[in-house]
């Protein structure tokens, strides 16, 4: 099922130009709505990448348009929901329109979508890339649209209409995932791992940069499969590592060279994949931004087993401390699972400890829920049962709380120094974006001009308890 895509630009400057004059007829129009993690992020810019280049033009999902394209999630009973609610959304926009759901709430259970969108084209993972071909299929169902949209080919040909790249670009380096954690579902509908090549990934990486982007986050759902798998191919690297790690640094290291990229970002890996070598790399490399994300899950020895985790607190806790001595402005985030099966008082209580000892950044907070034909979910009774919602519920609150608390602590040490953002959005006189160790931060800006993309140096003057404000250099 997993699948993996690139696709690399097929347009010289001169077609850029030229394909930006405006065009006699009316170009059809797509909205594309993207949920959860950074695969889903990555398939659905290839996705928008291939409409554009059959001619379409993106507008804002809120809009009008002629196809609606949600990719969806199913990480959580939450994620289901709001997938199902783009989907409702999508057809209320322009009942019309040809509204196209995959993703992997889609691969879960397609028949949740017939009465969010009635009518709508739902494609599985596997189908994921076939979407533009078979959603212009059903258009073209349509007699004045198919009439326009061949007249609109006609004029401008098998050249391909830009898609331009924002400030930051997702490269896909694997897929799927060949671990059995008991909660969790992306195995089952993602499939199998797989992984690209280097020469694959170089390629694909420096197209981004052509497009545009000036940040790369290299990403997976096992990212650490890459490192295994990767070994097989590195006759011809640099061989300046050696660790269970090294096809991943070799490749961040590299991408990092590319000339005209300005920041390379490394997405989750496993905690038990982690080791001295990449912490190294990622702290201390030029361009790499000294940000990891190590997802928790628990702080309990049981119930990390009773998940089927593949590290121990103790072994989390290592590289945590590990990562803070490397640079105490390092930026370490990472998810916790609140209301497991079976979770004690006892058991919370050691994963709050473990995260005032790791220290975080910032902590995402996901309460339990169980997904269909898990380990977890089928053998509720064995593992303990249930949380009571009540205790639940407490349980993230407490640790949302602590977040905030850790996450001042670790935003504090930069007020009043200068920091950079990537811009990301503009609005009513303030910019705003990550700093290379992935806190947030808003400036006001006044008139002055800058668009998404663009480095700004700034004073951090105050935490606001989710951002960085500052004023301009």
């Amino acid at each position: 099922m997993s699948q993996l895509i690139s696709l690399l630009p097929q347009t010289p400057r001169e077609i850029l130009e030229r394909s930006a004059r405006p065009q006699t007829l009316a170009r059809p129009t797509f909205a594309l709505y993207t949920l959860g993690c950074k695969v889903n992020q990555y398939d659905s810019h290839q996705i928008a990448r291939m409409l554009v280049a059959q001619g379409f033009r993106r507008v804002e999902f809120k809009e009008v348009a002629d196809l609606y394209v949600i990719d969806t999630c199913t990480v959580t009973a939450e994620a289901d929901k709001k997938s199902r609610k783009a989907a409702s959304r999508a057809r209320r926009n322009n009942p019309d329109a040809v509204v196209a759901v995959t993703g992997c709430a889609a691969t879960k259970d397609a028949t949740q979508f017939e009465k969010a969108a009635p009518g709508a084209l739902v494609l599985n993972n596997a189908q994921k890339f076939e979407l533009p071909q078979r959603a212009i299929s059903r258009l073209q169902s349509l007699e004045n649209w198919a009439k326009n949209y061949e007249a609109l080919r006609a004029q401008t040909g098998s050249e391909p209409i830009p898609s331009p790249t924002r400030e930051r670009a997702v490269l896909k380096i694997q897929d799927g995932c060949n671990h059995k954690c008991s909660y969790c579902i992306i195995p089952r509908v993602r499939g199998e791992s797989v992984v690209k090549t280097r020469a694959q990934l170089m390629s694909e990486a420096r197209a981004f940069v052509f497009e545009g982007a000036r940040e790369l986050v290299v990403t997976g759902v096992s990212m650490g499969d890459f490192s295994q798998r990767g070994r097989r191919e590195l006759e011809g690297w640099s061989g300046q590592f050696s660790g269970f790690n090294a096809a991943l640094n070799e490749l961040l290291v590299a991408v990092s060279t590319i000339e005209g990229l300005e920041r390379v970002r490394t997405s989750s890996l496993d905690p038990a994949d982690v080791d001295e070598e990449w912490l190294q790399v990622v702290s201390n490399t030029p361009k790499i931004c000294p940000h990891i994300h190590l997802a928790l899950q628990s702080g309990s020895k049981t119930v990390l087993q009773r998940m089927r985790r593949r590290y121990s607190p103790q072994t989390y806790l290592k590289w945590a401390k590990r990562w803070r001595e490397l640079g105490a402005k390092n930026g370490l985030t990472t998810d916790v699972i609140v209301g497991f099966p079976g979770e004690t008082q006892s058991e919370w209580d050691e994963t709050m400890d473990l995260c005032r000892e790791a220290r975080f950044s910032s902590i995402h907070v996901f309460p339990y829920s169980p997904r269909p034909n898990t380990f977890a979910a089928n053998h509720l009774a064995e593992l303990g049962g249930l949380v009571e919602p009540q205790t639940q519920q407490k349980r993230v609150v407490q640790l949302i709380a602590l977040g905030k608390e850790l996450s001042g602590e670790f935003a504090a040490q930069f007020l009043g120094e200068e920091c950079e953002i990537l811009v990301e959005t503009r609005e009513n006189g303030w910019i705003e974006g990550l700093l290379p160790n992935y806190l947030r931060a808003k400036i006001a800006v006044g008139e002055r001009k800058f668009e998404a993309g663009d480095l700004v140096t700034f004073r951090a003057t105050r935490w606001n308890e989710e951002k960085l404000e500052g004023e301009l250099r």
